[in-house]
């Protein structure tokens, strides 16, 4: 495995803060992490596909997913979740991969709060790149679009335009 920040210079570290509020009790909003096959509808970009292999959501539970350009899936993304309390916050660690080559590691925090319209979603993640800003800038895109995507998911009567998948063992 070769080591990026080698080829790279010093990792990159940011704080991106990101926060939306939906027009649904924080029952359905949660419901949509908590379900494995909801989240693979709204979590991954248009274009894009997203395969969960594993996902045991629970506090200590693994994730990982291979995601990227459908039928070639060239990232992994492997983590843990740190702490869950249904319907109020959701910690989790994220190591993105492509090649065996660490991209970013990071610690994201989702918290969710009612609101008299329906629930507030905010997002904290501290990041680390190996990969230079432009993989710090794709984390900020990425949680952007996925909230633009809950919000879309969440109002529709059915499954997203996306690709994606869940593995079972």
């Amino acid at each position: 495995m070769s080591d990026a920040s080698s080829d790279q210079g010093a990792p990159v570290a940011a704080t991106i803060n990101l926060g939306a509020d939906f027009d649904h009790p924080v029952s359905k909003v949660w419901n949509a992490f908590a379900d494995t096959r909801q989240r693979v509808q709204w979590g991954v970009p248009e274009g894009e596909e997203m395969i969960c292999d594993i996902d045991e959501f629970r506090p200590g539970g693994a994730s990982r997913a291979r995601c990227g350009s459908p039928g070639v899936l060239e990232f992994v993304s492997a983590g843990q979740y740190c702490s869950l309390a249904p319907e109020r916050h959701l910690v989790t660690t994220e190591t993105l991969t492509r090649d065996d080559e660490i991209l970013s590691t990071a610690i994201i925090t989702w918290t969710f709060a009612a609101t008299p319209t329906g629930t507030r979603v905010d997002l904290v993640e501290q990041v680390v790149s190996f990969a230079g800003q432009g993989m710090i800038d794709g984390h900020r895109s990425g949680h952007e679009i996925c909230l633009r995507q809950l919000a879309e998911f969440l109002s529709s009567s059915g499954p997203g335009p996306r690709e994606g998948r869940l593995l079972r063992d």
